[in-house]
């Protein structure tokens, strides 16, 4: 993945921001009355399917916020990041590339094989 990657899905999906946002909160809801409500096997395909459930949409809204291509937050015209000198600029947008590949990889796939692998 690259910026430039990011910045493409941001624009297709920055109009859906506010979705992926209550979809997220909408899981952890769900999840959190599955783990305090249900039984205990629901509780653990609850627990199974809350990592994907909730991080897919938060990492594309991360990707929205912070690399759309005209209002991204990490653009070198935004207020923080474009104070900074460019190669710093640069620096912080492959930092925020790396993690957010990172969480989505964890939180997507390894999550939920590691959910099967304890039980």
């Amino acid at each position: 993945m690259s910026p430039a990657f990011l910045s493409s899905i941001a624009s297709r999906w920055f109009a859906h921001r506010w979705w992926l946002l209550g979809a997220s909160v909408a899981c952890m809801a769900v999840a959190f009355a599955a783990f305090n409500l249900a039984p205990p096997s629901v509780a653990f395909v609850a627990a199974v399917l809350v990592g994907p459930f909730v991080a897919g949409p938060w990492a594309l809204l991360c990707a929205c916020i912070w690399f759309h291509p005209e209002r991204g937050n990490l653009l070198p015209h935004s207020k923080i990041v474009g104070k900074l000198p460019p190669f710093l600029q640069s620096g912080v947008r492959w930092y925020a590339v790396i993690f957010l590949t990172l969480f989505t990889v964890a939180a997507v796939v390894v999550f939920p094989i590691l959910s099967v692998s304890w039980l």
